[in-house]
């Protein structure tokens, strides 16, 4: 399949959501979506938008690290979201996009999609997508939360550089064949929409559910390595605040709040 640029049209043909897209931004380059996306809602843009570009010069993802950015490609968004949360609930936002793209992704790969805490996408443990959520917070409301995802679509392994190719793949790889990312990107922000409208009306209990369905570490014994400290203990969930909870070896429950988390013992 020919990298051609994205048809705006053909997403938006067939698409059916009740608080998402309303309007598209769509770019060649730019530094990052989350960056534009969130100067949109710094000036008032309304919940909803999505930015897109084909290539990002400063794509970001979480703990700081770059996301490789190659054009036409793979799908690059950000979406502005106003929900009507506490700020103490925002990490919820992130747990929640982690269930509609492994929803997605899912639909389009016969491997299936698991989530490693919090917010990468695994098919066979090789990192497919990720999600990086930013959110400007007053002291009693959110005010905005700009929900970054990127997704390695039609990215060959073979064409990776050396210091991701053995830690990420792509659907292409995973499918045998070439995605239309047309078709990908109308399927997830219908998914997005759905779940963060069971998010908004139902609470996070449904969303927590589908969220521990998909963790592929539940159960499993787990190294967390922080900033400060490294330990080991059996993954067991999350809570309301989307910390990761780890039974430890001294038979305590740990709250991760951040840091990576691989399959491990001592």
């Amino acid at each position: 399949m020919e990298a051609l640029p994205l048809n705006l049209l053909q997403v938006q043909d067939g698409l059916s959501t009740r608080r998402l897209a309303a309007k598209f931004h769509y770019f060649k380059e730019l530094d990052s979506t989350n960056s534009y996306a969130w100067r949109l809602a710094d000036k008032g843009a309304p919940e909803g938008e999505v930015v897109i570009s084909e290539y990002q010069a400063n794509g970001r993802g979480r703990l700081g690290r770059s996301w490789v950015s190659p054009p036409y490609l793979n799908l690059y968004f950000s979406v502005i979201l106003r929900p009507n949360l506490a700020p103490t609930d925002a990490p919820q936002l992130t747990l929640m996009t982690a269930v509609a793209l492994a929803d997605t992704i899912g639909a389009f790969v016969p491997k299936p999609a698991l989530i490693k805490w919090p917010n990468d996408i695994l098919l066979e443990d090789k990192k497919v997508a990720g999600v990086l959520a930013e959110s400007s917070c007053s002291s009693t409301r959110i005010e905005f939360v700009i929900l970054g995802i990127g997704i390695n679509v039609n990215f060959a392994r073979e064409s990776m550089p050396d210091s991701i190719r053995q830690r990420a793949t792509s659907l292409l790889d995973a499918a045998g064949h070439a995605i239309g990312r047309e078709d990908l990107l109308r399927r997830l922000i219908q998914d997005l929409d759905r779940c963060y409208g069971i998010l908004e009306e139902d609470g996070f209990s449904p969303i927590a559910a589908r969220w521990k369905s998909r963790f592929g570490l539940q159960g499993h014994r787990v190294r967390v390595n922080m900033i400060d400290q490294s330990f080991s203990g059996e993954a067991i969930g999350i809570d309301r605040d989307g910390a990761l909870l780890v039974k430890t070896n001294d038979g305590t429950v740990a709250r991760v709040i951040a840091g990576d988390v691989v399959p491990g013992e001592d």
